[in-house]
């Protein structure tokens, strides 16, 4: 069987079991809240994901919000601990920066759109999320949308994450808070702010400082400041400045590759022998990075007029170490090292109105922006001493300009219907060169569109359907492989945007205090698909490989329904099947190269379901204890789906006590440490014919324990 029967057969229980507790919870004849109950939180956020500002339960799109609060409690030392708690998101990372949203992320790319503030981040010809920019500690929130939407352009097919900072406190003309942490690894966590308002001035300034030895010994340090000032014209009104910057230095432990010998005997070590008889070390890869970027915000909430502008810069640079092989390799051009400069500069104007038609209301949103990209690489070797190696295939210069329109239209119809519908047009202008004689140069225009009608049973529950078109422009890196390994069959004016449309249903209901729920099922067609090529066994690039569907269920419910007690439960399922394609892996067991058809087969590296389950208790007035259990399936590492990685689930736990102004907590992740890795191989190599799969394994954090206190003034 191409797909694993007995995998496929699980997820499938596991998908009816989570239709049955979905409608369970979200049958229209349980409205029996009372509408003047103490709320509960996420359902009521207003989100700024979104074309025009509306409360979460009021938007028609699979969104998730985490709160500072929520972040607190689950002590995340980085923002990729926070998302992949979040249903349908994954870490893919090898180095702790890579997510991808329902299984759409392809390989040695970025994923989602990553926004600081509603600014873009696109950092590098590869893209990767870089999520270490905004530490925790200056996040009031982070919204995640799942669904593809008109408001962000080519991208956004792969979802948007949207992190929003922190401000100063508005009834406070001065507030402070610190707080410091100390955990295993030697792991030390310090954060100070202040902020408040002053007259029509508002204001927030945090320092942040991180330095851990790592799980494997992966150091890391980091250091990264956020000041905001703002003018408020009128209580409508504000015009703000906002800058932030980061500076960090990390070591990332290479992939123990083929050889389970080595993830037995040295899985917290950053160095480790390539064999049980070669002694030469594996090394490690090294990170620094420096970022800025420069913001003027402008902000206008009418009760019909409205308008949102940002100008900004973005002042980039990363110098890359490639060390692992510097320790047995001989070669002139070991340990090279690549450093890399960015600009952008990015404007962003959206502006509506909301009409009132007697029963009908309408509100037109229009947007536009420019984003203007400036990136070089250099690359040096410090071991060729005489000069002798070219280094001009890898001198790059990439020069990219977007231009973007969009035009929404909301209407609601009396108190219980709604409908939105919408379209975007984005043009992506890219110049990219090396220093020897080649470059290519490429203009796309793509065109999105979104509709979306839906029903409120009553303003605490509300039923949509949507259906969208968006896309995946390629990363700048994909166009470069495609001509420097110079294959017919895989040119770099053959690559093209891959395009996706979105089928959604969701219910969004707050019964009461004690039950809030979200239920989104979904499907989504993937047209030119991205995936690794090869010809005879050698890399060939990134290619429009074939087409692929996906659908998949998305569950979220929390509360409290005792004074003493609250939780949350979240869970999702997908299966990603190709429909079109052809790869190229190694038979087994004789380990030959072969090509295959696609169709059939589930897209590797997709958990067939991840989840978590927590419960909270509060035994008395500021004390706080909480549980949770994450779970994550398993998934295929092959093309062909002859080799899996098996589910894990890991287990946190916290307690907090707060008093006055201060706060003091211990925590735990992963507290029965279990062994967790991302695990690739996407051919199916075996070690020898007849031999065990050739898996290469990037080891994720064992059991960390934490504890800190804060204060504030």
């Amino acid at each position: 069987m191409k797909n694993g029967g007995s995998g496929r057969n699980a997820r499938q229980i596991v998908l009816v079991w989570m239709t049955v507790i979905g409608l369970f919870l979200t049958c229209p004849f349980q409205v029996t809240a009372d509408e003047d109950e103490q709320q509960s939180h996420v359902l009521d956020e207003i989100v700024v994901t979104s074309t025009s500002k509306t409360k979460m339960i009021d938007t028609p799109a699979s969104i998730s919000v985490i709160t500072a609060a929520d972040m607190e409690k689950m002590g995340a030392k980085n923002i990729i601990e926070v998302l992949e708690r979040i249903p349908g998101v994954y870490n893919t990372s090898a180095s702790r920066s890579s997510i991808s949203i329902r299984g759409s992320r392809s390989s040695m790319a970025g994923g989602p759109i990553i926004m600081v503030d509603g600014v873009p981040q696109k950092l590098g010809s590869y893209r990767y999320e870089e999520l270490d920019i905004i530490p925790v500690s200056q996040i009031a929130k982070i919204e995640v949308l799942r669904s593809s939407g008109v408001a962000y352009g080519p991208g956004s097919s792969r979802g948007v994450i949207n992190i929003i900072t922190k401000t100063g406190q508005k009834q406070k003309p001065v507030a402070v808070n610190l707080s410091g942490s100390y955990g295993s690894w030697d792991t030390v966590n310090l954060s100070g702010n202040v902020g408040g308002r002053i007259n029509q001035w508002d204001y927030y300034a945090d320092l942040s400082y991180y330095e851990s030895e790592g799980y494997e010994e992966e150091e890391e340090d980091r250091s990264s400041g956020l000041f905001k000032l703002g003018y408020n014209l009128s209580s409508l009104t504000r015009i703000g400045l906002r800058g932030n910057w980061m500076e960090t230095d990390r070591l990332s432990a290479y992939g123990f590759s083929k050889l389970d010998w080595q993830l037995e005997n040295y899985r917290e070590n950053i160095h480790f022998p390539q064999g049980e008889d070669d002694d030469d070390l594996v090394w490690h890869n090294r990170k620094e990075q420096e970022s800025a970027q420069y913001v003027i915000e402008f902000a206008h909430k009418g009760s019909r007029l409205f308008a949102d502008g940002a100008v900004s810069y973005t002042d980039y640079n990363e110098i890359h170490h490639d060390t692992k092989d510097i320790y047995y390799n001989s070669g002139s051009t070991r340990g090279d090292m690549d450093d890399r400069d960015q600009d952008t500069y990015t404007v962003a104007l959206s502006t509506g109105y909301r009409f009132d038609l007697g029963s009908v209301g309408y509100t037109p949103t229009i947007g536009v922006n420019y984003e203007d990209v400036d990136f070089t690489q250099r690359r040096t070797y410090p071991y060729d001493t005489e000069g002798a190696e070219s280094t001009s295939r890898y001198d790059l210069d990439l020069d990219e300009t977007t231009y973007g329109f969009f035009w929404d239209n909301d209407f609601t119809f009396g108190e219980h219907w709604g409908f939105k519908v919408g379209g975007r047009v984005d043009t992506v202008d890219l110049t990219f060169k090396n220093q020897t004689s080649w470059q290519f140069d490429t203009d796309d225009t793509m065109w999105g569109w979104s509709i979306a009608p839906s029903y409120h049973f009553s303003p605490n529950a509300n039923l949509y359907v949507s259906a969208s078109r968006n896309f995946w422009y390629p990363s700048p890196q994909y166009f470069f492989w495609a001509s420097n390994y110079d294959s017919e069959n895989n040119r770099p004016e053959d690559l093209k945007p891959e395009a996706v449309t979105t089928y959604e249903v969701g219910y969004k209901h707050r019964l009461n205090q004690a039950v809030n729920v979200g239920l989104t099922v979904y499907y989504a067609d993937t047209k030119d698909k991205f995936a690794g090529y090869y010809e005879d066994g050698d890399y060939m690039g990134q290619k429009n490989t074939g087409d692929a569907e996906t659908y998949g269920m998305e569950l979220e419910v929390d509360g409290r329904p005792l004074e003493w007690l609250g939780y949350r439960l979240s869970g999702a399922y997908i299966d990603a099947e190709w429909t079109s394609g052809t790869a190229r892996v190694y038979t087994h067991p004789d380990n030959e190269r072969d090509v295959i058809d696609l169709d059939g087969y589930n897209v590797h590296g997709i958990p067939a379901v991840n989840g978590r389950v927590g419960i909270d208790i509060y035994p008395f007035d500021g004390l706080k204890a909480s549980v949770d259990a994450n779970i994550w399936g398993e998934y295929y590492l092959d093309y062909a789906n002859r080799v899996e990685y098996p589910s894990k689930t890991t287990v946190d736990a916290s307690v907090s006590y707060s008093w006055s102004r201060y706060k003091i907590w211990v925590l735990g992740k992963n507290i029965f440490d279990e062994e967790v890795e991302r695990a690739i191989n996407s051919d199916g190599q075996l070690t020898e014919a007849g031999g065990d799969p050739a898996t290469a394994y990037y080891v994720q954090d064992g059991a960390y324990v934490e504890a800190g206190v804060s204060v504030g003034f």
